[in-house]
This record gives structure tokens, C-alpha cells and sequence, in this order.
């Protein structure tokens, strides 16, 4: 099955052309398209059909823009006492005014310019995201730019767009594009080239930061949500933060090279997709963010105090509070209380302090030096989490239970691992070889 449009004008036949008639003629041919039993199609049909349909609708929104930009031309919106041809397009498509103001100005430029790109949308080979990145990229062209060299480089990048000139054959889409589009003129003039790559770069970075944002909403089930919109380069240095922090792995290698079945690793049972396993990199990258050095603050405005009960302590049965009146669990209050970030008021039973932290609650700079010299990374048999991100967990005797902060009861754990050394679904054990492997008990 295809779709196809006429190659040839009906204007060649020498009879008066109504353009709704032919619009209307393949929205018939399109609805009986529709009522095919596609679970019937040949999956060959199926791929023919989607791409022949893209090309449809290029070719459509073409049409659509050229007739709007006629009616612009002949102020039609006037005799329906419209404000402008922009709300005029906008009733008749349900579009917004600013939607339908964006195409009337994509119109104008490629009926005035931009050939190459017209031409190439017409006959759908085409997307109208791809023409906005070429009509935007060529209209800030640097100043110096002769209009030869500006035909020159949109030809250029429309057979780019297209796939003829990629060595693929493959279009390219519109996000990549709009990155090649930045050397667009490197094929004319190298130094036009550079001068236009910062015109575009600039923009985009003044664009970006105005465009940031972060907005963070408490569900009150014991999660965040939000949003955010940074710019490209924080974006792709978060994102290398936060792939080098998915670690563990479930499949990985001790340091005999034997392998390692990580059991708390996430996707071990049930699987973790990679949101998941981000938004635990995130929660870690989060907790190490730095203690000292913000102004105003003697520590960190992140330092919280949490208050919990003795019992609570000892027995990790029980909750927790925040000095922000955030309820967590005993485990996680234990878990937090071998960081920097938080400082343990411990209550008694008629709710008075029985200890404002303790004067060794942390592993000091030496001590972390000397676990340094024995373990490069995390503990943890095949984990390749650096030192540097590890937290010393009291293993021996924990800290709640009075244990001392020496380096006879310490163990650097990565964050994923000591969050499980302090789940009560596993057990870490030390291996005959001297490897530390989690266990999940049963």
C-alpha cells in the first residue's frame, strides 16, 4: 500500500485549478486508507505506508504555509474583520496565534530566499522541524555572508537534511541538524564558518540561560518531583556525572578476575531501567555535594539535624525526624549519620539530648588517607566505584551501637552499598580471599 500525491500541477492541464477540491480528493484518499486492517499489511507494507506518509505531510504543511502566505499577501483576515492573518490561520486550524505567526514568517522567508529548502519541502522530502533549523541557521548567517554563500551553505545543509549528503544516505534529524548546522558554511570560508559557529553558539547560550529553570514539588509521600531545563553544557556534564555514578553493575569482576554477581545491585531481581538507576546516581551525587566553603555558613546550608530516640537508635525499629520536620527511617538516619551532612541529637525517654553528636562520629582525614592506601575503590568485590566517592561505613560494631571510629571497624562503601549495608534485606560478608559480597537473606 501507498500514498501518493501528483507529481505534476493540475495547472498543466489548462482548466481552473480549486484547491480545496484537490486537498479534499486526498483527504478521501487518506480515510480510505485509514479503514485498511493494517494487522493485514505485509510488514514491508507497513514501513512503505509510514514513509510515504511522512512525505505526505510535509508536503501538506508546505501547501498550508504557501496558501497562508497568500492570503497574507492579499490581506484576506481584512474581510473577516480578523486582527491579523496569524489569528485567521489560527481559527481556521486550531492553532495558537504564535504557532500560526511562527509558519506565516517560515513562508515568507523561504518564498523570499530560501529556494533550496522550499523546493525539498514541497516534495516532502522535508520535515517542517528540519526547514525551521535551516530557515534559522541561514538567516544568521554573519553579516559578510554573500547571498552566493548563503545558497551555497542552505544547499548544503538541506542535503544534509535529505540524506544526500550524508555518506549514509540517512536523513539527518532535526536535533543533529541543528548541531551540523553550526558549521554550515565550512565548505566556503573557514573564518566565516568560525564567525557563524559563535553567532549561533552565543544565542543559544543566552537562550539556554534564560530558559533555566529547576522547579522541585514534595508529594508528601515521601518523594520529590520536578522538572528542570539547564543548558547544553551543564547537561552533558550532569549527564557524564550521573553515568559514571550508575555503577554497580550487576555483572562484574573481582580482583582475581573471577566473576561477581552483585545481589543489591540494581536489576538483580525485577530489573531497573535507566531512570531508575539515574535518579540513584542523582540522590548520591546529592549527598557528596561539599560540606565547607559556602558563604555565610560556618558548614553547609545542607547540614540537618535529626532527632531520634534511643530505642530507635539501637534497635533501627522506628522513625526518625529532620530539623525540617521530614519523617525518615531509623535505617536511613543510621546510614546518614557516617556522612558529614547530618549531626545526631539522640533523645532519651523524657525526650532530652543524651548526645549532640559524638566527638569521633567521623573517620578523620588521616584515617581516610590509611583506608585510601589499602582500598582504591569501593570495598565491595567488583564494585569500580573510586575512593574518593566512598563513605566509611562502621562495620565491625555499628556507630549507633557504640562503635569506635578507628580503622579496625571501617569499611569504604560506595553510595549504593552502604545504603545496603544498612538494609536489613542483606547481609555483607567477608570472603576466605578477604572480598566483601553482599548477601540477601531469605
Amino acid at each position: 500500500m501507498s500514498i501518493a500525491l501528483l507529481d505534476e500541477p493540475p495547472a498543466a492541464l489548462g482548466t481552473p485549478v480549486v484547491v480545496h477540491e484537490l486537498v479534499a480528493g486526498a483527504a478521501e484518499l487518506l480515510a480510505q486508507a485509514g479503514h485498511v486492517a493494517t494487522e493485514a499489511l505485509a510488514a514491508g507494507d507497513l514501513g512503505d505506508a509510514v514513509s510515504e506518509l511522512a512525505r505526505v505531510e510535509s508536503r501538506a504543511a508546505a501547501l498550508r504555509l504557501s496558501l497562508s502566505m497568500e492570503a497574507d499577501r492579499r490581506r484576506v483576515a481584512e474581510e473577516t474583520a480578523e486582527t491579523g492573518t496569524d489569528a485567521w490561520v489560527a481559527r481556521l486550524t486550531g492553532s495558537t496565534r504564535e504557532q500560526a505567526a511562527g509558519g506565516l514568517r517560515i513562508a515568507r522567508l523561504l518564498a523570499e530566499k530560501y529556494g533550496a529548502t522550499r523546493g525539498a519541502f514541497a516534495t516532502g522530502d522535508l520535515r517542517v522541524e528540519q526547514v525551521r533549523v535551516i530557515v534559522n541557521a541561514a538567516e544568521q548567517a554573519p553579516v559578510e555572508a554573500t547571498p552566493e554563500q548563503v545558497t551555497a551553505a542552505e544547499e548544503w545543509l538541506v542535503a544534509r537534511a535529505t540524506g544526500e549528503g550524508t555518506r549514509s544516505g540517512r536523513p539527518t534529524d532535526a536535533k543533529r541538524l541543528r548541531q551540523v548546522a553550526r558549521r554550515m558554511f565550512a565548505a566556503i570560508d573557514h573564518d566565516l564558518a568560525d564567525r557563524h559557529e559563535a553567532i549561533l553558539l552565543g544565542r543559544e547560550t543566552r537562550a539556554a540561560e534564560d530558559e533555566t529553570y529547576l522547579s522541585l514539588h514534595d508529594n508528601g509521600d515521601g518523594s520529590f518531583s520536578g522538572r528542570f531545563r539547564i543548558p547544553e553544557l551543564h547537561g552533558h556534564l550532569l549527564s557524564q556525572v550521573l553515568d559514571r555514578l550508575c555503577a554497580p553493575r550487576r555483572l562484574s569482576s573481582d580482583r582475581h578476575g573471577d566473576l561477581v554477581i552483585d545481589e543489591s545491585a540494581p536489576g538483580h531481581n525485577g530489573g531497573a531501567h535507566i531512570y531508575q538507576t539515574h535518579g540513584a546516581a542523582l540522590c548520591e551525587l546529592i549527598e557528596h555535594l561539599p560540606t565547607i566553603g559556602w558563604p555565610g555558613h560556618g558548614g553547609n546550608g545542607c547540614e540537618v539535624l535529626v532527632t531520634l530516640d534511643l530505642d530507635t537508635l539501637l534497635t533501627g525499629l522506628g522513625a526518625a525526624r529532620l530539623d525540617t520536620d521530614v519523617a525518615i527511617t531509623a535505617g536511613e538516619a543510621r546510614r546518614l549519620a557516617c556522612t558529614a551532612g547530618l549531626v545526631p541529637a539522640v533523645l532519651g525517654s523524657d525526650s532530652q539530648p543524651l548526645d549532640l553528636g559524638r566527638s569521633r562520629r567521623l573517620h578523620s582525614r588521616s584515617q581516610r588517607r590509611a583506608y585510601s592506601l589499602i582500598h582504591d575503590t569501593c570495598a565491595v568485590a567488583g564494585c569500580q566505584r573510586p575512593f574518593a566517592w566512598c563513605e566509611i561505613h562502621h562495620h565491625t560494631i555499628a556507630w549507633s551501637a557504640g562503635g569506635r571510629t578507628d580503622l579496625d571497624n571501617g569499611l569504604p562503601l560506595c553510595g549504593h552499598h552502604h545504603r545496603r549495608a544498612h538494609d536489613t534485606r542483606f547481609d555483607l560478608r567477608r570472603r576466605t580471599d578477604g572480598e566483601w559480597v553482599f548477601h540477601r537473606r531469605t
